[in-house]
């Protein structure tokens, strides 16, 4: 099974500001195809050039450390009978372009979108 654009976006989100992503991106002089995805998310837009791009960097990243960007998200499937919803809330992308990032716990303060600026929503874990 393939991983969704939404997905790797996700990844790839979550480490930017990581200096070392970005000492490894100009160590491997791959400085135009980071400029090449930030553009692209930046922007609005996702195609085939931004996921051939989001695999060339986590590829570069696989290569050198043996961990991908790309971490399994969640997943919720309610048993026969069992409410749709669980109750627990995502960290969302407030455009709507990844898959978001993790869990909210009580207190936590919103993590900040990368690419807009603008921080994650709250949104029901429902799938």
């Amino acid at each position: 099974m393939g991983v969704d654009v939404p997905t790797k976006i996700s990844g790839f989100c979550r480490h930017l500001g990581d200096e070392s992503l970005s000492a490894l991106v100009r160590q491997k002089k791959m400085e135009a195809v980071y400029q090449r995805v930030r553009s692209a998310l930046e922007s609005g837009r996702i195609d085939d050039q931004l996921e051939a791009d989001l695999d060339t960097i986590n590829s570069m990243v696989l290569d050198f450390t043996g961990y991908s960007l790309i971490s399994s998200t969640r997943t919720y499937s309610p048993l026969p009978g069992a409410p749709r919803s669980t109750g627990a809330q995502w960290w969302s992308c407030p455009r709507e372009r990844c898959v978001g990032r993790g869990r909210v716990k009580a207190g936590e303060a919103a993590p900040i979108c990368g690419i807009s600026g603008e921080p994650l929503a709250q949104k029901p874990l429902s799938r």
